[in-house]
């Protein structure tokens, strides 16, 4: 198809009504829209329509081939752009997937309206970001992890200085001292990689009020704990898990992975004594997007860290019925904190 096959592509590229385009290596072409659902188009786009839409969308293919089949980018309208090529694949050519950034991030009270969050877990959640609770918010793919994370970070106090440390832009936040870091991969002039770990390490050097880190995946796990394990309180970070239990087991891996020789047990300790509170977001099967717990570390018992649930999705929600979180009744420990130093902390959350 040639020309129209590509222009085709970027068309959906500017529809406001796609959230996502995923190329196959057989040239088939589905979007997702806000529903949640696949759709897949009448296009057909050969090997060559698939390198120049890369191209339109992130400027240049440089650097993309043998030694480097993959990239995960950005493109002009800070979309992200992930492309996968032969050999990673087992049979056809590129895959392109490309996930639209929302011309507007929805903020808390858009997340109550649409049903994500309860007004109770919003507020509760708002008086936690600016009491600089450490909040790790865990969920699977496309489940709003990035979108709670946002919502929650326009919270923060405009008279302090927060680092953005991401992969590809996705965190747009309304302070006027933010400062927004970006990863990099070796291109084809030479130049190295910059990983998150590299970002994290410079970031402490930057006299930051807050650390925000669009997405631990790797050693900088580690790095992450320990910022806020030496009094960077009030950071913030996404993790792929899908539960309270699964975010914890996945933080030790990744801790784990930077190749320190920390037993097991101080691993966990450090990260009872550094995380405040876990959101779980997910995806459920009508393809909405909902928070269905939150709840607090509240220290270690033998091996084990200790979590207190605050907020829980009725389990018939997550079987297709109505959506509920409510609170379980606990009553957050960090409260005890906040009331030696002269706080009141609110209690109607929890009622």
């Amino acid at each position: 198809m040639g020309e129209a096959a590509v222009q085709a592509l970027l068309d959906l590229s500017r529809d406001a009504s796609v959230t996502e385009i995923m190329v196959n290596p057989d040239g088939g072409v589905y979007v997702e829209r806000p529903g949640g659902k696949l759709e897949k188009t009448p296009l057909a786009a050969a090997e060559d329509d698939k390198l120049r839409f890369f191209e339109a969308l992130v400027g240049s293919a440089a650097g993309l081939g043998p030694a480097r089949p993959y990239a995960d980018l950005s493109a002009k309208d800070g979309s992200r752009v992930h492309v996968l090529a032969p050999p990673l694949l087992g049979r056809g050519g590129l895959c392109v997937t490309v996930r639209k950034r929302p011309a507007r991030r929805p903020s808390l009270e858009d997340l109550i309206r649409l049903g994500a969050l309860s007004p109770a877990a919003a507020g509760f959640l708002r008086y936690a970001v600016e009491s600089r609770r450490n909040i790790l918010v865990a969920g699977g793919t496309s489940s709003g992890k990035t979108t709670i994370l946002n919502a929650l970070a326009s919270f923060i106090s405009s008279e302090e200085r927060i680092l953005v440390l991401e992969d590809t832009p996705e965190i747009t936040l309304p302070q006027p001292h933010a400062l927004y870091l970006r990863t990099r991969m070796q291109d084809a002039s030479g130049l190295g990689d910059v990983s998150l770990r590299d970002l994290l390490k410079n970031s402490l050097r930057m006299r930051p009020d807050r650390i925000l880190v669009g997405e631990c995946r790797g050693p900088e796990a580690f790095d992450f704990l320990q910022a806020m394990s030496v009094g960077h309180d009030g950071a913030l970070c996404t993790l792929h898990a899908g539960s309270c239990r699964e975010a914890l087991l996945r933080l030790e891996t990744l801790i784990l992975s930077a190749g320190l020789d920390i037993p097991l047990r101080a691993t966990r300790a450090n990260i009872a004594g550094a995380l405040d509170l876990i959101v779980v977001a997910a995806r459920l099967s009508d393809g909405s997007r909902r928070v269905v717990q939150i709840a607090e570390l509240t220290g270690m018992e033998l091996e084990t860290i200790s979590l207190s649930p605050l907020f829980e999705a009725d389990p018939r929600a997550l079987r297709g019925g109505d959506f509920s979180l409510r609170p379980t009744g606990a009553v957050p420990r960090f409260y005890e904190d906040l009331r030696r130093r002269g706080a009141a902390p609110p209690m109607e959350f929890f009622r």
